[in-house]
């Protein structure tokens, strides 16, 4: 009689504990990375400020096209990304990384030379689509830090 009681109340224990982490997972805050960017490319239309280096025409007002593939590491991401203008040919490409947040994530791109440069940003995640924006410089401009401004909107995920 004892061992039943034993035992029906750790059963009970093992139910409530369940129960209990369930609840705690189902009510945690859901996040950009958590809803969309797990191993993907997103590609869309981008726009760019100031006079593009390397575009074919250059400083073309035309829309461009900007690609990320994204890698998750734990609670990170890497990646690559590329702008390129309506020919196809490349205005910028490096890497990506960043960092999650409650809307979508902060991130950095790095282009490497021959015009290295440093671009910071965020973007978020909305109908699994991402809209944001980068700053900062490349070699053309690197006292001010801040020549160059790449904005996109609605990249799918391909």
């Amino acid at each position: 009689v004892i061992l039943r009681q034993v035992m029906k109340r750790r059963a009970i224990l093992v139910a409530i504990t369940a129960i209990l982490a369930l609840a705690a997972c189902s009510s945690a805050a859901i996040t950009g990375l958590d809803q969309a960017l797990y191993n993907a490319t997103y590609t869309g239309a981008a726009t760019f400020q100031n006079p593009l280096p390397n575009a074919n025409p250059p400083a073309s007002p035309a829309p461009l096209t900007i690609s990320m593939t994204l890698s998750q590491l734990g609670q990170n991401f890497t990646g690559t990304f590329s702008l390129a203008d309506t020919t196809g040919q490349p205005v910028y490409s490096g890497s990506v990384t960043g960092k999650p947040t409650n809307t979508g994530a902060d991130f950095t791109f790095v282009i490497p030379g021959p015009c290295a440069g440093v671009l910071y940003g965020s973007f978020t995640v909305a109908n699994a689509q991402l809209t944001g924006a980068a700053t900062g410089r490349d070699c053309t401009d690197a006292a001010s830090g801040t020549n160059i401004r790449i904005t996109f909107t609605n990249l799918v995920r391909q």
